[in-house]
């Protein structure tokens, strides 16, 4: 709302009254004149239209054309009479003088349509002047037609009877023009707001004046005050005024700036204090956070490196194991180590979720692969407990962030089915909601309760009532709940105890999906792929961990594939002179002497002349990593890798490469 200064004020106090008073005794003298001179102007044409029938009788009634084309050109003398016309009972006409407007122009009319016309509705009584209409021009009134009946003359014997018995022997119509009429209320019109306007300009003129010697101070008061809020509080007001409560006021002012010009040195040192000590606070900060960064991209590579090892062991154990016993203590280990991978994994996740190092690659996904990883992921584990797991095909893309994507909807999933009793169902489904597809994961298991649901996206929370032994680490929601939120979807639950519970996610659709990514292929193709063989193959692994290098080799040594093992690009050039070649490359993305994976593979395909399918694996997931080797079409695993996903994926590209 626009602010008004105090003269504005004043003034507004002024002229409102002044303007509103004028306006109306303006109005309602101009329309008073007005109405005055309508009436005056209708009462003399019908004056006129009653002579001019009285003086019309003998003519019509003797039928004398000369009479009253004298009666009609003497009509016309009077001022504003544009023309006459006089008809006989028959509604002909007998004679007319002057220009008419409109139907009047034609020498002949028929009464009849005339009367149809122009008295739908005529209220006039016998004798008197009855006005037709008014014809405008522009929205302006400029003629007004009248119209008398001549009514003969007789004596009047019995008064009812006369009255019935009378017929007009024809009537005269005229017309009188208005234009002059208009154009003195028109100069009426504008002398009066002249003079209005006049009267207003010097009220306001005083009004001005005498403001001035209130507001000058004000102004002056007002100016100071805010200079004073603009910091300058050597700002003083001279006490020179003519008004008593202003004098006081400046005094109070001026007082008032010297105790906060005082007080405004105290607190800027107590300021400067405080922002030393909060920059070397936030510095520490800083620190923190860039230690906690690097201990976690530390951690993250030596934690994996001997995890994947020894996933890598246990695979070959299990191939040369075979007694029962001994098999069953396979499997204990390897869920061992399983649990510990899933730990380091979502430990790891939320760590680097809070610190922001996670950055969304978005590109086309195709729903049903997604889903049929889950499908592949969780059949097993929930026909073991007696649990029927429906994922209901989609054939919609989005955007996202597959893998991100993957692992929200593998969370709740995998909730879905701890928290379900035996005998329960689990159901993933997709539906349409507008541009998003809105994926549901639902379980009729032991549901959650109004007061735990604000708590379950807390790390290590975990609901009361268990029902698998395996009662998790707490991580799930909670890494569910930040990777939503760092892909901007909206996560919605609704559970009540004993009824089992429904979360769902909302994604962007896409309406032409473009090219898809290679993983998304695999990932569609991976139980066809786990039937083939690899005997035979000739493959270069490359890792800078001695530990890893020999679990590797030896698995894929198990697999009937012919093995070359390297720690450095030194070593690997050393093969290529002794006339080595490879059908594929697996190699470890960070190695020593600041070299890389992605150099290895370059330089054996460099010296085959070919692209040699090839694999990087790295303990450090950080996105720098990743989208470096998305840049150079290389596929990207991250320690641990399970040995049946290695495995698949070396089959498929050997596939694609031959």
């Amino acid at each position: 709302m626009r602010q008004l200064s105090i003269r504005q004020y004043v003034a507004w106090l002024t002229s409102v009254p002044l303007f509103i008073m004028a306006i109306s005794l303006g109005s309602y003298f101009l329309h008073g004149r007005f109405s005055d001179m309508d009436r005056d102007m209708l009462e003399k044409g019908e004056l006129l239209a009653h002579q001019l029938a009285v003086s019309s009788e003998y003519g019509v009634f003797s039928n004398n054309l000369e009479f009253l084309q004298d009666i009609a050109i003497e009509a016309l003398q009077h001022r504003d009479v544009r023309g006459v016309v006089i008809l006989d009972s028959d509604a002909s006409v007998l004679t007319s003088a002057g220009r008419f407007s409109d139907a009047f122009n034609d020498e002949v009319i028929d009464w009849n349509t005339t009367k149809a016309m122009l008295l739908p509705e005529l209220t006039g009584g016998i004798g008197e002047a009855v006005t037709l209409r008014s014809s405008s021009v522009d929205g302006q009134k400029q003629n007004l037609w009248l119209y008398h009946a001549i009514i003969p003359a007789q004596v009047a014997l019995d008064d009812a009877g006369v009255k019935a018995a009378i017929k007009p022997t024809g009537s005269v119509i005229l017309e009188i023009s208005r234009v002059r009429h208009e154009k003195h209320k028109t100069r009426m019109f504008w002398t009066t707001l002249l003079t209005t306007a006049l009267f207003l300009a010097v009220t306001l003129y005083f009004a001005y004046i005498a403001s001035r010697r209130i507001t000058n101070p004000i102004r002056k008061l007002s100016e100071a005050v805010q200079a004073i809020g603009a910091g300058k509080l050597d700002t003083r007001v001279a006490q020179s005024m003519n008004v008593r409560e202003l004098v006081t006021l400046a005094q109070g002012l001026n007082e008032t700036t010297e105790n906060l010009q005082k007080e405004r040195a105290g607190l800027q040192f107590r300021i400067d204090e405080a922002t030393l000590a909060l920059r070397q606070e936030k510095e520490a900060a800083e620190r923190a956070s860039q230690d906690k960064s690097h201990f976690l991209a530390v951690a993250s590579h030596d934690l994996r490196q001997p995890l994947h090892a020894l996933g890598l062991y246990i695979a070959e154990l299990q191939h040369k194991v075979s007694g029962a016993e001994q098999q069953h203590l396979v499997e204990r280990v390897e869920q061992s180590v399983e649990a510990l991978s899933t730990l380091l994994n979502a430990l790891l996740d939320i760590s680097k979720l809070d610190a922001g190092t996670i950055i969304p690659q978005l590109q086309t996904c195709a729903v049903n692969v997604v889903l049929d990883r889950i499908a592949a992921d969780y059949q097993m584990l929930a026909r073991i407990k007696n649990i029927r797991l429906i994922v209901r095909p989609c054939t919609e893309y989005a955007t996202s962030d597959q893998q991100l994507l993957e692992r929200i909807l593998m969370n709740l999933v995998g909730n879905a089915v701890r928290y379900t009793y035996p005998n329960g169902c689990v159901l993933v489904a997709c539906r349409r909601r507008g541009d998003f597809l809105r994926v549901e994961v639902r379980d009729n298991g032991v549901g959650i309760s109004k007061t735990d649901q604000d708590n379950i996206f807390r790390e290590f929370f975990q609901v009361p009532q268990q029902i698998d032994a395996n009662k998790g680490l707490g991580l799930g929601l909670a890494i569910v709940d930040r990777l939503v939120k760092l892909l901007g979807y909206r996560l919605e639950l609704r559970s009540a105890p004993g009824k089992g519970s429904v979360f769902a996610i909302e994604i962007p659709l896409v309406r032409h999906p473009g090219k898809l990514s290679s993983a998304q292929t695999l990932s569609g193709r991976g139980q066809e792929l786990e039937e083939l063989r690899l005997t035979g193959k000739r493959l270069l692994v490359v890792d800078d961990d001695p530990m890893v290098l020999s679990s590797t080799a030896s698995t894929l040594a198990s697999w009937g594939c012919i093995v070359s093992t390297a720690a450095s690009l030194a070593q690997v050039e050393q093969f290529l002179r002794d006339g080595e070649t490879w059908d594929f490359i697996i190699s470890d993305y960070q190695l020593g002497h600041d070299e890389s994976g992605i150099d290895i593979i370059a330089r054996v395909r460099q010296h085959h002349s070919r692209q040699v399918p090839c694999i990087l694996i790295s303990g450090d997931t950080s996105p720098a990593i990743v989208k470096l080797a998305s840049v150079n079409g290389h596929h990207l695993l991250h320690k641990p890798v399970r040995p049946a996903k290695l495995r698949s994926l070396i089959i498929y590209l050997l596939e694609m490469a031959a």
